[in-house]
Order: C-alpha cells, then sequence, then structure tokens
C-alpha cells in the first residue's frame, strides 16, 4: 500500500524536497525505477528463502551470486546503450532478471518435489498390497 502511494505521488515527493525541475524528471524515474525494483527483490527473496528453507544449497547460491555479480556487467552495459537512464534502471533490470531465474528454479525444484510424491505414494501402494 506504502509503495503504490509513493509511486503514485513519487512527483509530488520530490518537489518536496528541491525546486529544480531537471531534479523533478530524474528523481521520478529513479523513484519509479526503485519501487520497482523492490517488488521484484521481495519476489527474489521469497524464491531464496523457499528453496533455502528445503535445503536446496546449489540453486539457493546461484540465485544469490547472480544477484550481486549481475549488478555490474548489467549497470555498465545499459549505460553505454541508455546513458543516465540505463544506471537508473539497471538495478531493476537486474532484479527482474534474479526473480525470472527464481520462478524457473522453483518450478524445477517443485517438479522435483511433486516426482518424489509420486514415488513414495507408488512405494507405499506397492508396500501395502504385498503385506
Amino acid at each position: 500500500m506504502f509503495v503504490s502511494l509513493v509511486y503514485v505521488f513519487r512527483e509530488t515527493i520530490i518537489r518536496l524536497f528541491s525546486d529544480d525541475p531537471s531534479v523533478w524528471s530524474v528523481g521520478t524515474t529513479v523513484i519509479g525505477a526503485m519501487l520497482i525494483s523492490a517488488l521484484f527483490n521481495g519476489f527474489t527473496g521469497l524464491f531464496i528463502s523457499i528453496i533455502q528453507a528445503t535445503g536446496q544449497g546449489t540453486p539457493t547460491a546461484i540465485m544469490s551470486i547472480t544477484q550481486g555479480v549481475l549488478y555490474i556487467p548489467v549497470i555498465i552495459t545499459l549505460h553505454f546503450f541508455f546513458g543516465l537512464d540505463g544506471v537508473i534502471w539497471s538495478m531493476t533490470v537486474t532484479e527482474v532478471t534474479t526473480s525470472l531465474m527464481g520462478v524457473i528454479l522453483f518450478i524445477i525444484f517443485n517438479k522435483k518435489l511433486k516426482e518424489g510424491n509420486q514415488e513414495d505414494t507408488l512405494e507405499g501402494s506397492i508396500a501395502s498390497t504385498s503385506v
């Protein structure tokens, strides 16, 4: 709710701190990019926590490392192509990419979990019929 309010009133909030129209322009873009980035960062944290809580160390490490290491090449590349706007949106691009990676890893994990449960169910039904 708070994030939505800040996003809607981002220009008004920036105007509280500066009278310079160029600051308003850049500031509203920065706030928008950071709020969107924060949303995807939340999903990334959720996926990392779920995967880590189930004892899956490798996917957790992959996501954590990717989140930190990917930012540097993204910021350099986007700055080269888009200048200041590229720098502003680089964190958002990194978080969206890491969140998508989390979705993929979660789908893989969930599929393995379901396959494991089906094998357990099959073994249980075979054991109960043979007794």
